[in-house]
């Protein structure tokens, strides 16, 4: 994956051209927007808007398209969009064009669609690589459908984005890490982890008033999706996102479930508490100084201070600081006597 971070301006199309509605789905509720389609005047707007907010100018522009299938919508009303998208791309407004879409609607024919337009990247909407998952969900497709996908997009030159949950119906942190482990197989140039809602509107909020599902809570979201960050990292999959992103009225679709504002932070905190508390295990030193460089020091001390307090109580006896050091890019520990 190229270092270069491109500005995003994301285009929400909640449920267009799905087949069906997955058991957890609720786009509608996520995005906010009521409306499948966009059409080109409210499209100009939005992205022109967008296009004022790179005050720094990033030269890396991609228009995003979200919330939906984009390869599963009809044929003229997907190449309206590209076209809407290629105008400012042609006046070097915008170097790309990314989309989500499900594997199993990644076909060769669609593929040769896109062809003459500036698509860089293509996330899969893979949720998860067991097939007994996949179909407590609903989704409609099996694990070798993103083999599959995956396959024929790298082939065609795309940068290729994984899209997983944890907490499915059926999923366990044992087929979560499976899931997590085949995604790896599959070399995708980046990942983004969702834990599992229960939004309104939803089979699964039926499920869950009946019973007969029951979500993850938020330490143990956050203990999973830290164990896939950690297999991520070490095989140098980014991780773009953990965690879903915060809407307006979001919360009040939210039934239950892991949710967090700030899930990516809980997540990385308590990375950074297990390597300290490993760390400082192995050390015999009484006097400990904890080096963070100052980007990551609210990681290293947890929302509310809560990791500071989890240290100071399994180390009652032992004198630890945090100190910010602008030129430490790795966390370090220094043993003073």
């Amino acid at each position: 994956m190229k270092n270069d971070k491109p500005f995003i301006i994301p285009i929400f199309l909640p449920q267009a051209g799905c087949p069906h509605r997955c058991v957890f789905c609720n786009q509608f509720a996520i995005t906010n927007i009521h409306s499948k389609k966009i059409f080109e005047d409210a499209f100009k707007e939005r992205v022109d808007q967008f296009l004022s907010y790179n005050y720094r100018k990033n030269p890396h522009v991609q228009i995003s398209f979200y919330g939906g299938n984009f390869l599963g919508l009809p044929e003229m009303e997907m190449l309206q969009l590209l076209n809407y998208v290629q105008r400012y791309v042609d006046c070097q407004k915008v170097t790309g064009i990314r989309f989500s879409t499900r594997p199993d609607t990644v076909t060769q024919k669609r593929l040769q669609l896109l062809t003459g337009y500036a698509i860089q990247t293509v996330e899969l909407g893979v949720q998860s690589m067991d097939d007994d998952v996949l179909h407590r969900s609903q989704r409609g497709h099996t694990s070798e459908s993103t083999c599959q996908a995956t396959e024929m997009l790298k082939k065609s030159g795309y940068q290729v984005g994984h899209q997983v949950m944890s907490g499915l119906p059926g999923d366990t942190p044992k087929t979560f890490m499976q899931t997590i482990e085949r995604i790896i197989a599959l070399k995708p140039d980046f990942v983004r982890i969702y834990p599992t809602l229960v939004l309104k509107g939803s089979l699964l909020a039926k499920w869950y008033h009946e019973g007969d599902y029951r979500p993850l809570s938020l330490n143990q979201a956050v203990t999973m999706v830290k164990e896939g960050l950690e297999r991520f990292q070490k095989m140098h999959i980014p991780v773009i996102r953990m965690g879903i992103q915060p809407q307006d009225n979001l919360e009040y679709h939210i039934v239950s479930g892991p949710y967090h504002p700030a899930f990516g932070h809980l997540v990385y905190s308590e990375l950074f508490l297990d390597n300290v508390l490993k760390q400082i295990q192995q050390s015999r030193a009484n006097h400990i100084v904890i080096l963070v460089n100052p980007s990551e020091i609210s990681k290293l001390k947890g929302i509310n201070q809560s990791n500071v307090k989890k240290i100071s109580q399994r180390f009652p006896n032992r004198q630890i600081r945090i100190i910010s050091d602008p030129g430490t890019s790795d966390m370090q520990i220094l043993e003073l006597k």
